[in-house]
């Protein structure tokens, strides 16, 4: 039927990609129905919106309940500021949050702050977050909700490790889509006892609306029973977005938003240190002017919304910087270079660097390989040192050869895809050689509905610059930083390895 609706209207160019996408909703719709289960809230056909509102409201206080995210302030002399974010319905007065670190014996009342809120339908729902200070690195500790007195959450937790210790990173992506694996990939996540998560974008499906968060997200990857693991109430949690966390549903979606403000909960839901590139808002308004939902984020945040998804930080020996890789986006601009590199050089005295983005510039995904936007930054990446760039996008997992990309001069290179040449370091083979010669492009997104066999690169072919394919079983990616020495293991939901390799820096 939608094929006969396009040709109708002459839109034939987008008939791929709808009917793809329409594919993928029916079976994430059947999935949800074999559980005997209510369709999503923030799944509802049009016109449903009271039953969605209601479903959000729930019996629980939480939308979204409290997430260990980094603290955007500072912490002095050593010590680690961890922020719990959650969204709920009930007024700021009536929240408590108290903390215990470890070996103390009283529990420290912190202050609840009110950050926004946004109105969907009439009912307001509010962002809050408290800020547990004067945490030792690597430590546990202990914390407690309450309202109006009557505690209605508690967990607990560690903070991420200092300089000079030994840190375990949980990665993975594409995630939240109501797919029974993506359960088993937050349980085997959670069982590798990290000590940070990284969240490489399509953090939820299908369009980011808070409604698929609390359905999809929320009992996933901050639950405690059968459906899910909690891994975002317990360890600290980093993510970029990808392009279905910031999706407008046009009328060919089963899944509708109720206002503009059920859109884009991504910026709401996890908040990120304030360190991100700032554009002229004429250019920026330039920029995503191609882009249906660059349009609608400019508007609901203004030209701030880039240092909303773009942003670094610091963790023990490795520095992270985080990246918007979506289309409204062009990393060809100037400006945008110059803080990439300000931003890289200030993990200059770092063992580690890495770089998160969603969509990947080296892929064998049929889809998507011929997408290489992001290969603009691979110049800066190999001249600031960087270790290995994560991405996820394509639902299953690869690793590159280590590589160094030169864009070519003149027209050719400045390209949205820009052409250029690549030189392969064949003979790291992440054992007895394993000192790579470029940077190591990892996808890790096989987090939850995993690429169909027909699509399969192991059927199809790898491109030039891979070298390891696993795109059979759902996995994540484990890596372990111990001094100089990194460790990476794609892991299976069962436990078994889909790839391993070692970096020696001594």
């Amino acid at each position: 039927m939608h094929f006969l609706q396009v040709a109708l209207l002459g839109i034939s160019k987008n008939l791929s990609q709808r009917t793809s996408r329409q594919s993928r909703q029916k079976r994430l719709l059947e999935t949800v129905m074999k559980r005997k289960s209510n369709l999503p809230s923030g799944a509802r056909p049009v016109g449903n919106d009271k039953a969605r509102i209601n479903s959000l409201r729930g019996e629980s206080p939480f939308v979204i309940k409290p997430l260990l995210q980094f603290a955007p302030e500072a912490e002095s002399d050593g010590a680690v500021a961890i922020e719990l974010v959650w969204i709920a319905h009930v007024k700021r007065s009536l929240w408590k949050v108290e903390y215990l670190a470890e070996g103390a014996v009283s529990w420290i009342v912190c202050d609840v702050e009110k950050v926004d809120s946004v109105t969907i339908k009439d009912n307001e729902f509010k962002r809050f977050r408290a800020l547990l200070k004067g945490l030792k690195p690597g430590s546990a500790f202990e914390y407690r909700v309450s309202i109006a007195g009557q505690q209605v959450f508690a967990a607990s937790a560690k903070t991420p490790p200092g300089s000079g210790c030994k840190t375990t990173v949980a990665l993975f992506g594409d995630f939240a889509d109501g797919d029974p694996e993506a359960t088993k990939v937050a349980k085997g996540a959670y069982k590798a006892n990290a000590d940070m998560v990284i969240l490489v974008g399509d953090v939820v499906y299908n369009n980011g609306l808070y409604g698929e968060y609390r359905k999809h997200f929320d009992p996933v990857y901050n639950g405690d029973g059968e459906r899910g693991a909690p891994i975002g109430r317990s360890v600290v949690t980093a993510a970029v977005p990808g392009n279905h966390d910031v999706r407008v549903p046009d009328r060919f979606d089963f899944i509708q938003h109720a206002s503009d403000a059920d859109l884009f909960a991504f910026f709401r839901i996890f908040r990120h240190p304030n360190n991100g590139p700032k554009l002229d808002a004429d250019v920026l308004s330039k920029m995503v002017e191609r882009e249906r939902d660059g349009q609608k984020l400019l508007k609901l945040y203004g030209p701030d919304f880039i240092k909303l998804s773009n942003y670094y930080f610091r963790q023990g020996d490795s520095f992270w910087v985080m990246l918007d890789a979506n289309e409204y986006l062009d990393w060809r601009n100037p400006d945008l270079h110059k803080w990439l590199e300000k931003a890289l050089a200030k993990g200059a005295d770092c063992t580690w660097k890495f770089v998160c983005f969603h969509q990947p510039g080296f892929n064998s995904d049929a889809k998507y390989k011929t997408d290489t936007r992001m290969r603009v930054l691979s110049p800066i990446f190999e001249a600031s040192g960087v270790d290995i760039v994560f991405s996820g996008h394509c639902h299953f997992y690869e690793r590159s050869y280590p590589l160094k990309y030169k864009i070519k001069s003149g027209k050719a290179g400045r390209k949205l895809n820009p052409e250029g040449t690549m030189v392969l370091d064949k003979v790291f083979d992440g054992d007895k050689n394993n000192k790579p010669q470029g940077v190591i492009y990892i996808v890790s997104g096989a987090g939850g509905l995993l690429v169909t066999k027909g699509m399969r690169p192991s059927s199809h072919g790898k491109v030039e610059s891979s070298f390891k394919i696993g795109d059979r079983k759902n996995s994540f990616t484990v890596l372990s930083l111990d001094g100089k020495v990194l460790t990476l293991r794609q892991v299976d939901t069962a436990g078994g390895e889909v790839d391993k390799f070692l970096i020696d820096k001594n």
